[in-house]
């Protein structure tokens, strides 16, 4: 379907002058939402730029798996043992499901959430800038349900990525290293059929991990009708936050920046697992959505559309 069908509703359209057209007049069926919804999606898939992040994406997994094949010819080990984020790269010789993890962990800090914060940022600042902002405002969607339907198609492209970067490291994985029973970090040994499972948790633990980059990116979109400067803004804050986290003057703080608990998906792989920084990190993302979701739906409702 495409972005003009999906728009098409029952209701008469709203006045395109109108500054707040369809802000809430109308009550559109749910099969229109629906389609507004599947339209977004497949528009933001087939967008070159985001599969080119995509690829980027798809790529790290593959580069990592070559590098430690190579170092490991001779039989060297590929690092120092350990659990947390990187160091389980130690483990891919003996078990290519361990390519996931550390794929996962040399993606989050900058890769994955880059990418969320370009998807996330251009979502309505884009729409403003190539001047169809008003035209989606004409169908009786209102705002809040066009700003609930860019947020979903974020947090399922948060999804997508995560998956391309698991499933691409699950196939370098198992083209270039054993497969089979692993051992956790606390020593104990699970099938690889439980390995597999707690791979697919971490993957979507890492994709939940990045709801917060995307609630603030899309509170900066909200705030322009430049695509580029509120991506620009939002990757720039993610690096800012990055640099703050790594400042050891500032750890009284550190607790509320988004990324502070990202690596704490290492302790899935723990037995029994350690629940307390998951628990943390999953809160703090939920407190970011909650709080620049509001911001987010607070400035869009008010904002004077002029493209």
């Amino acid at each position: 379907m495409s972005r003009a069908e999906a728009l098409q509703a029952p209701a008469a359209p709203a006045a395109p002058d109108a500054p707040n057209a369809a802000a809430g007049s109308g009550r559109p069926n749910p099969l229109w939402t629906f389609g507004l919804l599947r339209s977004e999606l497949v528009t933001t898939v087939r967008r070159w730029r985001t599969l080119a992040l995509l690829g980027v994406l798809a790529a790290v997994p593959v580069l990592v798996g070559i590098a430690v094949k190579i170092e490991t010819r001779g039989g060297s080990t590929a690092g120092p043992s350990g659990g947390d984020g990187p160091a389980f790269i130690a483990q891919i010789t003996n078990n290519g499901l361990f390519l996931v993890f550390t794929a996962l962990a040399a993606t989050l800090p900058f890769f994955l959430p880059m990418a969320v914060g370009v998807v996330a940022g251009d979502a309505i600042a884009g729409e403003a800038g190539a001047g169809t902002l008003r035209y989606l405002l004409v169908a009786p969607a209102g705002r809040t349900r066009l700003l609930l339907t860019k947020y979903t198609t974020v947090m399922a492209f948060c999804v997508l990525a995560t998956l391309v970067v698991a499933v691409s490291a699950l196939i370098v994985g198992a083209l270039l290293f054993p497969l089979g029973d692993l051992t956790t970090i606390s020593g104990t040994r699970i099938s690889f059929a439980e390995g597999l499972g707690r791979a697919l948790l971490i993957a979507l633990v890492v994709a939940a991990s990045l709801v917060g980059i995307a609630a603030l990116g899309l509170f900066v979109s909200t705030l322009t009708n430049s695509g580029i400067a509120a991506m620009a803004t939002t990757v720039g804050l993610l690096i800012t936050v990055q640099i703050l986290d790594q400042i050891p003057q500032l750890h009284a703080l550190q607790p509320y920046f988004f990324s502070h608990y990202w690596l704490s998906f290492a302790d899935l792989m723990r037995a029994p697992v350690y629940w307390d920084d998951l628990v943390r990190n999953l809160g703090l993302q939920a407190l970011y959505a909650a709080v620049f979701g509001s911001a987010a739906w607070a400035r869009f409702t008010t904002k004077d559309i002029s493209a």
